[in-house]
């Protein structure tokens, strides 16, 4: 029970700390940043599979749940913002399986460093022992390595709304 707790604080920590910090960076922004982590379960009905989103602020997780962190971003000006970027850090107690955003014309970046961001496949160099001899090979990244992911927006009109999350199995 009190591993479940830690991992609840931990991935509750993780999911709202750089949210937070974008917005007390830009206190004058007309952007309103909602975070939110939701424990993703299926439920089984008359034969057809279904999904049930599950808010986890009263509940710990375990390794192996499902969770769907996310973001609604609200422009609460009447002007459109141009050129949004909106980041979210996958918390290091979880694994990334997939992402959506449900704005027009967004772009997805991934990154395994948090520095660099790419589109889809990631590739990175290794070091492998070949006849002997170290040599370095470029390999596509396995998502489950994403630490971060990136949305590129080309505007959110004034009043608009996106939500745009990831999806995460707790390690």
């Amino acid at each position: 029970m009190k591993n479940i707790q830690i991992t609840k604080a931990l991935v509750t920590a993780l999911l709202v700390a750089p949210a937070l910090a974008a917005v007390a960076g830009a206190q004058n922004s007309p952007l309103k940043v909602t975070a939110s982590t939701l424990l993703v379960t299926e439920i089984k009905t008359d034969g057809k599979t279904t999904e049930a989103l599950t808010d986890t602020a009263n509940r710990g997780v375990s390794p192996g749940d499902l969770l769907q962190l996310q973001q609604r971003v609200e422009n609460t000006s009447r002007m459109p913002v141009k050129q949004l970027k909106l980041n979210m850090a996958v918390p290091a107690a979880t694994a990334f399986t997939r992402q959506q955003c449900d704005a027009d014309g967004v772009t997805a970046l991934f990154s395994i460093d948090g520095k660099t961001y790419a589109a889809e496949p990631l590739k990175k160099f290794v070091t492998v022992t070949e006849n002997g001899q170290d040599v370095k090979k470029e390999v596509t990244v396995n998502p489950n390595e994403y630490t971060h992911v990136r949305w590129q927006l080309p505007d959110l009109k004034g009043g608009g709304v996106v939500t745009c999350f990831i999806r995460a199995t707790v390690k």
